[in-house]
């Protein structure tokens, strides 16, 4: 395997002001057999800048060393400062606002929610932060692009490779520009090409960004690309060794043989063609979002009745068109977030208008044949005294309205949409 040259970062990691500081750090937990002490008397400074592997087998206690570092749990004895805080005391809720302003977190098994866009995955940190909408997805664009996938960023997990996976995994973590980055067992899930392409990425954002990385493995291959490997065993570290030539794994990946054609876009070719469309246009809209329209419409129709009894007192029917529409938009948007766990595509509204419209239509039609109301029965006396060509032009008149209201849900259900569930995902 080549080597690449320690980057100026690592070179100074010894001198640099500490980023972690671990001194005589243990976690004790409670077991039916007693105390098991997974992590003991441990004292570790990392430094800015620095690229970490942690080793060891299965119990070792680097996976209760991350948790620690990540402010996922609390050493039951020492001290933790990280950036200047002394974060080992914190509470729950402070720990919580350290890991949102300073760590990113990259997992073995991507973590990203599967009916939700690259985009707004990698946007979903800046939601818990309340980043506005706008600058969350410049942000996230940006964070996209870094990691390569500017021209992903509308696709969900299911139609991008495991690589690419990670990629948007390792985006969601810098969308925050953090000092420190967490990666546990990144490369677990993949093939050797694409571990290679995670780690040179995670090579280039250390050496240009002088972001700290600090990944866990018990693959040797992993860790020799970083510039210091810690290993542990029994919760201690047993030896802390600087690498003076780690692996470049860019110049590692460029010796494998040529890639077979089994990359996302690949995949997508092979898919059955419906099903390729229909991944394309959205997918189906659940049902309940029809069945909240239609609830809501009836309460803002009775609404807007309301208010031209009470308010203006005066009968127009438009009011109460109007307040039922918009109310009904408003329960379908955010209806069709919660289920498909972001907004409803250009062609679900579409659809979503045109055949609620259409139902509705199908379920007045009788009512106005039966006369169960005076216009409707005015409306039957004047349809009854048309000739052919007046009832074709009440027919193409009825099209018409259908069309208009239509039009209008769409107008509403788009405007609507970017607006409700913000704090979704």
């Amino acid at each position: 395997m080549s080597s690449a040259p320690p980057s100026a970062t690592a070179a100074d990691a010894a001198t640099a002001q500490p980023l972690i500081a671990l001194t005589d750090v243990s976690k004790d937990y409670e077991s039916g057999a007693g105390v098991v002490r997974a992590l003991r008397d441990v004292s570790l400074d990392i430094a800015k800048g620095e690229l970490i592997a942690v080793v060891g087998t299965s119990g070792s206690g680097k996976s209760t060393l991350m948790n620690i570092l990540g402010c996922l749990d609390r050493p039951t004895r020492g001290s933790y400062v990280l950036s200047g805080l002394d974060v080992g005391e914190r509470s729950g809720d402070g720990r919580a606002i350290v890991r949102n302003r300073l760590i990113g977190f990259v997992f073995q098994g991507f973590n990203l929610l599967p009916r939700t866009t690259a985009l707004e995955n990698v946007e979903l940190p800046l939601v818990y932060r309340g980043v506005p909408a706008r600058q969350r997805r410049k942000q996230a664009l940006a964070a996209l692009d870094a990691v390569g996938l500017a021209e992903r960023v509308h696709h969900t997990p299911n139609q991008l490779s495991g690589g690419q996976q990670q990629r948007v995994a390792i985006a969601r973590a810098l969308v925050t520009d953090p000092p420190l980055l967490l990666a546990d067992e990144p490369t677990g899930n993949l093939d050797t090409r694409t571990s290679l392409e995670v780690l040179a990425l995670l090579q280039r954002l250390n050496r240009d960004r002088g972001i700290t990385v600090l990944l866990v493995t018990h693959e040797h291959d992993i860790a020799a690309c970083a510039s210091r490997v810690i290993t542990f065993r029994d919760g201690r570290i047993v030896s802390d060794e600087r690498v003076a030539e780690p692996v470049d794994a860019a110049a590692e990946l460029e010796r494998l043989p040529p890639p077979e054609q089994t990359d996302a876009r690949a995949l997508e070719r092979e898919l059955d063609p419906a099903e390729r469309r229909r991944r394309e246009l959205g997918g189906p809209v659940p049902g309940t979002v029809y069945v909240a329209m239609a609830v809501a419409g009836i309460v803002g129709v009775l609404a807007g009745i309301g208010y031209n009894n009470f308010v203006i007192h005066h009968a127009t029917p438009w009011i109460p068109l109007a307040f039922g529409l918009a109310l009904e938009s408003w329960v379908a948007a955010s209806i069709a977030k919660r289920r498909l766990g972001r907004p409803m595509t250009s062609d679900q509204r579409v659809r979503v208008s045109l055949f609620y419209t259409l139902g509705v239509a199908c379920a007045l039609a009788p009512l106005v044949a039966l006369g169960v109301s005076d216009r409707a029965r005015a409306l039957l006396d004047r349809l009854g005294a048309l000739g052919p060509a007046g009832i074709a032009g009440a027919i193409g008149l009825a099209l018409l309205v259908v069309a208009a209201v239509s039009l209008a849900r769409y107008l509403l259900l788009s405007l609507v949409s970017p607006l409700v569930g913000g704090k979704r995902a």
